[in-house]
């Protein structure tokens, strides 16, 4: 497996974390529900509108949430990354990162206690599985300090799965494939990269479940250096695909 660089943007790491080669079934080939693609001959669809919300609240967590999401670098072929809730011990939820690019994949799951209450939280993480393609799952446990030498993954994923403190946030609308979120609330900010200063605008919506993430790119002198965005959002039918 590769590591990659802590360099990259906090999002951007938590997307591309350990990249391993290969390719994995994946539940990107699951069609769209029915009752939400279904048209009429000649009927002309509309994207589905997500009203503002006063405030970020968290979505209740729960079994069978999942998300897809587009991510594409400047100049390369896109990929995707898909989030999912796939099972519960006592209080402790299990999530599921599934990361594919043209050139590897990435799959991981980690048991989150106390996730419905607090979300994502990296110091809660009480287990974690990862699989590399065609080899068995391997599979960690134990309080923080027993996880330290997968710290770097967790952190990586706390990014991407734990919203931040949106109290100040900007608010702006944004249409992405998933449909129009009114009002989302835009996280700002700016990192170095080789010497090369860039700005990441994060969007955020409480009607997504798991994460609210809806979209967020990347710019760089000359144009965007990484786009991502919301395909797809469901509340029930996530499976895991860690051991298939």
């Amino acid at each position: 497996m590769t590591r990659i660089p802590i360099r990259l943007s906090p999002l951007l790491l938590a997307l591309v974390a350990l990249g391993c080669k290969g390719t994995q079934e994946t539940q990107g080939k699951d069609p769209v529900p029915a009752a939400a693609s279904a048209t009429s001959p000649g009927e002309k669809k509309g994207p589905r509108v997500y009203p503002a919300a006063e405030a970020f609240t968290r979505k209740p967590l729960a079994v069978g949430q999942w998300i897809r999401v587009a991510l594409e670098f400047r100049g390369q072929p896109p990929g995707q990354v898909f989030v999912r809730i796939v099972g519960k011990e006592g209080n402790a939820f299990w999530y599921e990162v599934e990361v594919n690019m043209p050139t590897y994949t990435s799959l991981f799951q980690f048991l989150v206690e106390g996730a419905a209450e607090k979300g994502f939280d990296k110091n809660a993480v009480r287990k974690l599985r990862r699989q590399e393609v065609n080899r068995p799952v391997l599979e960690e446990s134990g309080p923080p300090d027993v996880l330290r030498d997968v710290a770097e993954q967790v952190e990586a994923y706390a990014t991407l799965l734990n919203p931040p403190d949106f109290t100040k946030a900007e608010r702006k609308d944004t249409k992405v494939t998933a449909g129009l979120f009114q009002g989302c609330f835009v996280d700002e900010t700016e990192y170095t990269v080789l010497g090369i200063t860039k700005k990441e605008q994060v969007y955020r919506h409480p009607a997504v479940p798991i994460t609210g993430f809806v979209q967020a790119e990347s710019t760089q002198p000359g144009g965007p250096a990484y786009t991502t965005e919301l395909l797809e959002m469901h509340e029930t039918g996530a499976r895991a695909v860690m051991g298939l």
